[in-house]
């Protein structure tokens, strides 16, 4: 299926300086989802997608649906997934749930959105009932769940039998024409140290596979997309231009903001947070030959 065309919402005018000084928002609510909920953050999302949907040569999704009635977009953001799955199934009823508001703007009528914590809402709400849903969708929430585990049984509980789900997500890894090269990076380290006391999964792309298929999901299989750091791979594969180009400029800005939320607690004081966030922003930059990978991960529910 062929994404929707949509413009990104446009993004304030910044530099290294002014996004270091920034102060994001986040979601009021005591849910583990360390990224912010301001314009700024909108507008990267939104661009981020469009991205993504290029990497993916123009396919939104990779679930096989045929006529589907019900579908759900849990952390769903701005609503672009969610509108453009409304555009491409109007039959269908199409929930996006996320713990902030969605910013208003036009959408399809079959597109409902749902404020909230999936988790908490999964049969409470009439609409997210167990067994209801067709297809479920999510995408980098990477540092949004703490029981990755827990989070696909209750995708799982969600579907109707022969229901879809599908996870995109990125493992943190990066390397360098072709060979494994952040595992010795510091900031990296303590991330993973904060994960594993925390419950993130940082490897969560390449992981989502196993957990589908303990959750009991059938017919599970993985598409692999290599996401590189800068523009580099366009001279090759001409589909990764702009998400490179994005991960490049946005992804080591962040992470400089997310980097002491998710130390919190780890005994480090500010001035190593500092330090370690300065170390991500370096190596988040685009260099040539350095990529990671992004994971379309796909299961049936028997």
């Amino acid at each position: 299926m062929d994404k929707a065309d949509e413009e990104p919402m446009a993004k304030p005018n910044s530099n290294v300086d002014d996004e270091r000084i920034r102060d994001p928002t986040y979601h009021t609510t005591d849910a583990n989802y360390t990224l912010p909920n301001d314009d700024i953050e909108h507008a990267r999302l939104e661009d981020q997608a469009i991205g993504l949907a290029e990497m993916m040569h123009n396919k939104l999704i990779h679930a096989p649906l045929q006529s589907p009635k019900s579908l759900v977009d849990v952390g769903c953001g701005t609503g672009i997934v969610t509108r453009q799955l409304g555009d491409a199934y109007p039959a269908a009823k199409v929930y996006g749930v996320d713990l902030s508001p969605v910013p208003s703007g036009p959408k399809p009528p079959n597109v409902e959105y749902i404020l909230g914590d999936v988790g908490q809402l999964l049969n409470n709400d009439p609409r997210l009932a167990h067994g209801s849903a067709d297809f479920v969708f999510s995408r980098l929430l990477l540092l949004g769940i703490t029981d990755w585990a827990g989070y696909v049984r209750d995708v799982a509980s969600l579907l109707r039998p022969g229901g879809w789900v599908e996870m995109q997500d990125l493992a943190l890894e990066w390397y360098l024409h072709g060979t494994y090269c952040s595992g010795e990076w510091e900031w990296m380290q303590a991330l993973f140290a904060a994960g594993e006391q925390k419950g993130w999964d940082l490897r969560c792309g390449r992981n989502i596979k196993g957990y589908m298929e303990q959750a009991g999901l059938v017919d599970v299989s993985v598409q692999e997309y290599r996401l590189p750091m800068g523009d580099w791979l366009a001279r090759e594969r001409p589909e990764t231009r702009r998400i490179g180009q994005h991960a490049a400029r946005e992804y080591g800005m962040l992470y400089y903001h997310a980097i002491p939320k998710m130390l919190q607690g780890m005994g480090y004081t500010e001035e190593k947070m500092e330090e370690l966030s300065v170390m991500c922003t370096k190596d988040w930059a685009g260099q040539e030959g350095k990529e990671m990978r992004f994971y379309a991960t796909v299961g049936r529910k028997p």
